[in-house]
């Protein structure tokens, strides 16, 4: 049996559902960059076969700057916590078990944090980590949304080691990023191709929401302990 000390939670779709906020902001970066928006069922289509990396960029304009300005406008205006997120944070940390938001979207922690507090989610959070926390830190990102770097500085700062750590997450990026940082990941809300893609890229399980990780979590690893 594991004793894990260490869990780091993905913020968008992982733990509060921004479907919607998805929508909008990739909309939002493609008139930006004189693009037309999408219509919501074209979206949806590409979201489910997990080509939206590649079509949702407006096609006269750079990809790598399109996906930089989405992640910096990317704000939640209609999302909801995801199902089971408050019990699954009072669970875990009544094991006295570290947990850290991580998020692919380049604004300053404090947004996360005051969203969290509205969210009455801020009490079961330990830090938060964005990809402008990596600037502010100096670290490296290898290629777009890639988080290892900072998973990393996270086993180093809590003296975990990368066995006793675990990751959720909804994208396989997520998943490769843990790979990397030699952590083990649980994909949580993706479907189709997306699921598909999580397992491939070594998630241990999928689950629909955080209610369901908690079980997985159990079956996994066994009892949490203090």
């Amino acid at each position: 049996m594991v004793k894990i000390k260490l869990v780091i939670l993905d913020y968008d779709l992982t733990l509060i559902d921004t479907f919607i906020d998805f929508y909008d902001a990739i909309n939002r970066a493609r008139m930006i960059l004189g693009g037309k928006p999408l219509d919501y069922d074209e979206f949806v289509e590409m979201f489910n076969n997990d080509s939206l990396s590649y079509k949702a960029p407006p096609s006269n304009t750079d990809p790598v700057r399109f996906w930089k300005l989405f992640r910096k406008i990317y704000e939640t205006k209609y999302g909801i916590p995801v199902k089971g997120a408050h019990r699954f944070l009072s669970w875990i940390k009544m094991y006295g078990i570290k947990v850290v938001v991580m998020t692919g979207r380049e604004v300053h922690p404090d947004k996360i944090w005051f969203e969290l507090a509205r969210f009455d989610l801020d009490w079961g959070i330990d830090e938060v980590y964005t990809m402008y926390s990596l600037k502010l830190l100096g670290g490296s990102e290898e290629y777009l949304f890639d988080k290892s770097w900072m998973i990393k500085l996270l086993l180093e700062k809590y003296s975990v080691e990368p066995h006793k750590a675990l990751m959720l997450g909804d994208y396989w990026l997520d998943a490769e990023s843990s790979s990397r940082a030699g952590i083990k990941f649980i994909g949580v809300s993706a479907k189709g191709l997306r699921k598909q893609k999580l397992l491939e890229k070594g998630a241990l399980t999928v689950v629909d929401d955080l209610e369901e990780a908690l079980y997985s979590i159990y079956k996994l690893f066994g009892p949490l302990s203090m």
